[in-house]
């Protein structure tokens, strides 16, 4: 008998499928319910969100649940939803301490790690793009700017500033329990990537798994024992951060399944959500690494520049690749989130998800990137 596990989130699709790989029956609900989110679980979309997502959690379904981005910003309607159900992952009183950057800051000053300077005033502050705007219930950095002229002169409730720190993008994926936690990879991020039509500090995708110096694995090894340790994070979560002359700055951290977790599953060849249930379940941890990758991964989310009408030929292609092939964990699809035929995608709304593989970091980002304008130049031509 198949576990059942219901996953809610702004969008399900890529636990979804880490949940359908591991042997569960999974109720969904999103802001999207993609061609590929339906193809393998009882998917619903929702449109007032995150509210109307109370609705499934409470259904007449079976098992556990969890939630992925950006539920993390609705401590208080996690709380409520942990009542209707048993929750795998973090409640919302955790959420509130961890997603606190002052808190943060400071357990990991406290370890002798790095993190950016943070203020909750601009008073004295120079607009010269040497901080960074942030918004404290944010995801995916679409909401952060550079503190410049172009920026208004003070901060709106709910917002911080935090200094730039120049260096490469990186995600670092871990799981927790009891306490402690295990480094499972690291991925580098595309943060604003021009081909992939998003813009600023907006992630739209990663590659993986990165080799890092020894030192540099140490530091992100310390971030996450110090982050289980302090906020007592349980189940999966991530930390975005910028390595700088072999330092690691702490950006933010995400408690919960991220998007670069899947770029990990396909390289290591483990299960996330697996990990995950064990985690929540049992407080247990990864007796050892989760492998060596077998080949490097890319993901690209390709976003909409101008309002476009989905192509047909997306929502054959992921028919056709799902459900069957999802038995399968070494054949992955090469097209995620898929919108329903005929579906209008706002610009500035991601239009699907790329995935390539191959030897090295260049070889995948070119054929990210041809398969990307492909993509665009198709709905524009849509849009005609």
């Amino acid at each position: 008998m198949k576990r059942t596990l219901t996953i809610v989130g702004a969008s399900a699709r890529a636990a979804a499928w880490s949940a359908v790989r591991a042997g569960f029956d999974v109720y969904a609900a999103d802001l999207f319910a993609d061609v590929d989110l339906a193809a393998v679980s009882r998917a619903t979309r929702v449109s007032d969100y995150p509210a109307g997502l109370a609705e499934i959690v409470a259904g007449p379904q079976a098992g556990d649940w969890m939630y992925t981005g950006a539920l993390e910003n609705s401590p208080a309607l996690v709380d409520r939803l942990a009542v209707k159900r048993r929750l795998l992952g973090n409640s919302g009183a955790m959420l509130r301490q961890v997603r606190q950057p002052q808190r943060v800051a400071q357990a990991l000053r406290d370890a002798g790690l790095p993190f950016p300077d943070i203020v909750s005033t601009a008073d004295g502050i120079q607009r010269d793009g040497s901080w960074l705007l942030k918004a404290l219930r944010s995801a995916g950095g679409g909401q952060v700017r550079a503190w410049d002229v172009a920026a208004p002169r003070q901060l709106a409730n709910g917002c911080y500033l935090q200094r730039r720190v120049e260096g490469a993008s990186i995600a670092a994926a871990y799981v927790a329990a009891g306490g402690s936690a295990s480094l499972l990879g690291v991925t580098r991020q595309l943060v604003g990537t021009a081909w992939t039509g998003a813009g600023g500090f907006q992630y739209c995708g990663s590659v993986g798994p990165v080799n890092l110096p020894a030192d540099v694995q140490r530091q992100l090894v310390a971030i996450g024992q110090t982050l289980a340790r302090e906020f007592s994070l349980t189940g999966l979560f991530g930390v975005d951060a910028i390595v700088n002359a072999n330092e690691v700055w702490t950006l933010e951290v995400n408690p919960r399944y991220t998007a670069s977790f899947e770029v990990l599953e396909r390289a290591q060849g483990f299960s996330a959500i697996e990990l995950h249930v064990a985690a929540c379940h049992d407080s247990t941890l990864p007796s050892a690494p989760t492998g060596g990758a077998a080949c490097v991964v890319g993901k690209a989310i390709v976003f909409a520049t101008s309002h476009r009408v989905a192509l047909a030929a997306w929502a054959d292609t992921a028919r056709g690749l799902l459900p069957a092939r999802l038995a399968n964990p070494t054949n992955w699809p090469a097209l995620a989130d898929v919108p329903p035929t005929g579906a209008t995608v706002e610009a500035g709304w991601p239009i699907l998800t790329l995935f390539a593989s191959g030897t090295n970091e260049s070889t995948v980002l070119e054929d990210l990137q041809a398969s990307a304008m492909e993509i665009l130049a198709a709905s524009d031509d849509a849009a005609q």
